[in-house]
């Protein structure tokens, strides 16, 4: 069977979940390699909205769940989510790694202290701990799983020191992260492992997208782990050589929350038609997503990182309709014309896009999108079709 690892390639917000949620009905289980609560996967299934932080989107499906030791979990948003998932589903599968690092008041405390310090420079967190969280790991302070079952107050001792919070007020919260964990808890990688020797197949979930990386993103202005491809087997604990495809998840535009630098961005009335057309407010904060047409000196980046032969193209019905069509194909930046993302990323604040117009596509309705749906690429308009082909043209994947 086929291991796939499923990413965005763009600033998140590409549609990942309901990619999921589709594709999970031929597979086995589904994993969450990276990422934290600060993920919002939606999925839409009968008129009904699902919203997933830390879930694996595969829930719905009735599949086994994983959350892989590279996720930092916030014990509090898991136990919320697992109260509403007994609302649908009665049997939730899940394990959570003992490795998983966890996300503490404190860490949520830190993350909005830090953003009020900055100021004008905020980079526009979701303020729920991730970084902190992620850096705390790394600084060998952060609790992990298996030191919340174990432990107690003492796991706070040199955060106490740090930030001067009293351990003694997270008794409370310690208490009730021990009763969400302790049932979930278990060896991910082992189990993912027994699942591939049996014959079976695992669905990877990325959260965010390819240019929110830590490393590969528009830094300062990115999330704080790694969002690509091959980061997918270290956080879920198996070995590389499981996995065998990567798809890549992309909107027919560009979206991105908070501050960074967005080359293509669209303000004034169009992009607020953009906007409310396409729904685009944040999943787990609520807030309006900057908007802009589809970028593909970016995307060409995220598909290169990623080793993407696949992609699944989504929202193409948000631009049916405009009197427009536009894609950057390519920078000027400083009066040169550059097609690879710079990897100064004070350039990239200078890029000024260079577009090409394609054909408009019309509008239709749901009935005619739903008829498309059923009956496949034949049905859609040429337009479409043709805006397909470049784009498999332009980034070498299918």
């Amino acid at each position: 069977m086929t291991n796939t690892v499923i990413v965005g390639l763009q600033w998140g917000d590409e549609g990942k979940g309901k990619i999921v949620d589709y594709l999970s009905v031929n597979y086995d289980a589904v994993v969450r390699f990276q990422g934290g609560s600060n993920a919002g996967h939606t999925v839409r299934v009968g008129g009904l909205k699902y919203v997933f932080h830390l879930l694996p989107s595969g829930l719905l499906r009735g599949k086994k769940l994983f959350i892989g030791p590279g996720v930092v979990v916030d014990p509090a948003i898991l136990n919320e989510e697992l109260e509403k998932a007994k609302m649908f589903r009665q049997d939730v599968d899940l394990k959570v790694d003992y490795r998983c690092t966890v996300v503490s008041p404190i860490d949520r405390w830190l993350d909005a202290h830090l953003e009020r310090l900055r100021g004008a420079a905020a980079i526009g967190t979701t303020k729920r701990g991730i970084g902190p969280a992620y850096a705390g790991r790394m600084l060998r302070i952060a609790p992990t799983v298996a030191d919340i079952l174990e432990g107690g107050r003492e796991l706070f001792e040199l955060t106490e020191k740090l930030f001067g919070h009293s351990a003694s007020e997270l008794e409370g919260w310690l208490a009730s992260a021990k009763e969400t964990l302790a049932p979930v808890a278990g060896d991910v990688g082992l189990e993912l492992q027994r699942i591939v020797e049996m014959g079976g197949s695992i669905l990877f979930e990325g959260a965010q997208g390819a240019l929110l990386d830590i490393l590969y993103g528009t830094y300062p202005h990115v999330t704080s782990c790694h969002t690509l491809a091959p980061y997918a087997a270290l956080g879920a604990g198996v070995p590389p050589d499981i996995i065998d495809e990567v798809i890549g998840v992309m909107k027919a535009y560009q979206t991105r929350v908070g501050g960074g630098p967005f080359p293509t961005e669209i303000t004034g009335e169009m992009g607020n038609v953009l906007r409310t057309k396409g729904e685009e407010y944040g999943a787990t904060t609520g807030r309006p997503r900057r908007v802009g047409w589809l970028d593909l000196v970016a995307v060409r980046h995220a598909v290169r990182l990623n080793g993407v032969k696949k992609m699944a193209l989504t929202k193409v019905d948000v631009l049916g309709g405009l009197k427009e069509l536009k894609v950057a194909v390519a920078y000027d930046i400083d009066g040169q014309e550059v097609k690879h993302l710079p990897a100064n990323p004070h350039r990239l604040t200078r890029a000024k896009p260079i577009y090409i117009d394609l054909d408009p596509i019309p509008r239709m309705g749901k009935e005619g999108w739903a008829r498309i749906a059923k009956m496949g690429w034949d049905a859609l308009p040429q337009s479409v079709k043709k805006f397909a082909e470049f784009l498999e043209q332009e980034l070498k994947a299918e």
